[in-house]
C-alpha cells in the first residue's frame, strides 16, 4: 500500500498538447475582440483581408524558395505552403477579389527555416491584428490563420 505522504511527479505534457495551447492562446485574444457587434465587410476590412491574402502568397513563395534551396524541407514545409495558398484564397474571397485578379509575388532568391518561421509569426500577428476592424463573419477565418501560422511558428521553432 503507498504512503499517503508519497508524492507522485505530474505527467509531462506532450508535446501535442503543448501546441493545442499555443493554438488556443493565439487565437483568444483575436477571438474575444470580436465580441463586439460588426456589420458587413467594409473598405478598410476588405484592404485588411487582400494585404492577408498578399501576405499569404509570399510566406508560400517563401516556402517554395527554402525547398528550392534544400530540398529536405520539402516534408516539414509543403503543408505550410498548402495551408498558406488555401489562406490566400479564402482570403480572396472573403475581400471580393477573384483569383484571376492576385498576383503571384515574385519568388525570392534565397530562403532558409528561420526566415519561413518569422514570416508565418509576422503573419499570425497581422491576423490577429486586423480582427478588431474586421466584421463578425471574418473573425473565425482570421482566427483560424492566426492559429494555424501560430502553429507553424512553433513548430518550426
Amino acid at each position: 500500500m503507498r504512503d499517503v505522504c508519497e508524492t507522485t511527479a505530474a505527467p509531462a505534457m506532450s508535446r501535442r498538447r503543448m501546441l493545442a495551447w499555443c493554438v488556443a492562446a493565439a487565437a483568444l485574444p483575436p477571438a474575444l475582440a470580436a465580441c463586439s457587434p460588426g456589420s458587413g465587410i467594409g473598405a478598410d476590412d476588405t484592404q485588411a483581408l487582400l494585404a492577408l491574402a498578399d501576405q499569404a502568397r509570399a510566406d508560400a513563395a517563401l516556402a517554395v524558395a527554402a525547398v528550392t534551396a534544400d530540398p529536405a524541407l520539402a516534408e516539414r514545409l509543403e503543408p505550410l505552403r498548402a495551408a498558406r495558398i488555401d489562406h490566400a484564397a479564402a482570403l480572396d474571397t472573403a475581400g471580393g477579389r477573384t483569383a484571376a485578379a492576385s498576383a503571384s509575388p515574385p519568388a525570392p532568391d534565397t530562403a532558409d527555416v528561420a526566415r519561413v518561421r518569422d514570416a508565418v509569426v509576422s503573419s499570425a500577428r497581422a491576423a490577429s491584428d486586423a480582427v478588431p476592424q474586421a466584421s463578425a463573419a471574418q473573425v473565425g477565418l482570421l482566427a483560424e490563420i492566426a492559429a494555424c501560422c501560430t502553429t507553424y511558428g512553433t513548430v518550426l521553432a
